[in-house]
């Protein structure tokens, strides 16, 4: 059950990048002092660059080749999750240097009907880390990430 799961959760997200169907929109990744990614709203997503609070459906972590390392659901309405634009969003996650991964979150406007789909949006962005030979991390973003070698 699980692997097929797996297998269609890829799928989806595979047909979603190549049709362009759903437009993805672009967080705002930096790298943290360990290392770490922070994976964020960004601050122009709101017109007047205020503070808003959004409601993460769910994240997720893939790997080309291997398909879904992680996921955390957030449907549980006891339990919701929120952050801000330029907050960093909790991803249980050790990601390794040198991997090309593809980082996915949903979210909402807090305040929005979260089963509305049409308030919902889908962030994606192509993610490697590499350590540099004088032992620095450097974080490649999109066709960097995936063009490096």
């Amino acid at each position: 059950m699980n692997k097929n799961l797996f297998r269609s959760s890829s799928l989806i997200l595979l047909v979603i990048l190549m049709n362009g169907c759903i437009r993805g929109y672009t967080p705002d990744i930096v790298l943290k002092k360990d290392g770490q990614p922070c994976i964020s709203i960004p601050a122009n997503e709101d017109f007047f660059m205020r503070k808003k609070e959004y409601s993460i459906m769910t994240t997720e972590v893939y790997q080309t080749g291997i398909g879904q390392l992680w996921e955390k659901n957030y449907f549980d309405p006891s339990k919701p999750y929120y952050v801000k634009n330029q907050e960093c969003l909790y991803f249980n996650y050790q990601f390794q240097n040198n991997i090309f991964y593809t980082i996915s979150f949903i979210s909402t406007e807090k305040g929005n009907n979260e089963n509305q789909k049409s308030t919902q949006k889908t962030w994606i962005r192509f993610v490697r880390i590499i350590k540099k030979q004088d032992g620095t991390m450097q974080l490649l973003l999109d066709a960097e990430a995936s063009g490096y070698y």
